[in-house]
């Protein structure tokens, strides 16, 4: 196990596009998606990035919406209960202006609040906590809601775990990545 100096806090960089490179702190609670398995998310997501309206869910460090973003998406929405980290690393993010926005609260809440605003995604990227049966969480029923017609949710969850039954959407794919899966999933 590799120690960091106290002063060193834990980050994680954005892989590609106009961000390339930058930072972006890691808050306590949070279990960012791997480089190599955010690398993989994109190369299967390919083109479908570009113009995309994206919504992150459990954003904890924000780095899949902000990647999609640096990639091309039009706009990221990320969902984060404790969004201090994530909104303190932002500053300063001028050209993010307008492109991303930030919720700072659960993502049933949020879900309910973009839903009665009549937003929908063209991607929808859930990476809820680890733990037993989390995709019967009332936040991620209710993803259709928010679903472009033609949409794209994308649930990051623990290999031992089943793929995710979430009523209106099939699973289309699953991709492993040592303990992340990626489960893909399409409007029935």
């Amino acid at each position: 196990m590799t120690h960091r100096p106290a002063a060193e806090k834990a980050s994680v960089r954005i892989g590609a596009g106009r961000w390339k490179g930058r930072r972006l702190p890691v808050p306590a609670q949070a279990r960012p998606t791997s480089d190599r398995a955010r690398q993989a998310l994109f190369n299967v997501l390919g083109d479908r990035v570009r113009n995309a309206r994206v919504l992150d869910l459990y954003a904890g460090t924000g780095a899949v919406g902000l990647e999609a973003v640096s990639r091309g998406a039009a706009s990221a929405v990320l969902v984060e209960s404790d969004a201090a980290t994530l909104i303190q690393s932002l500053e300063g993010w001028d050209s993010a202006a307008g492109e991303v926005r930030v919720i700072d609260g659960s993502a049933s809440a949020a879900m309910a609040q973009l839903a009665a605003a009549d937003e929908r995604f063209d991607i929808v990227f859930a990476d809820p906590p680890y733990a037993p049966g989390i995709h019967a969480a009332a936040a991620l029923s209710e993803i259709r809601r928010v679903l472009a017609p033609d949409g794209l949710v994308v649930v990051q969850a623990d290999a031992r775990e089943p793929s995710p039954e979430l009523p209106g959407l099939r699973v289309l794919e699953r991709r492993e990545y040592g303990r992340n899966v990626f489960h893909f999933l399409g409007v029935l």
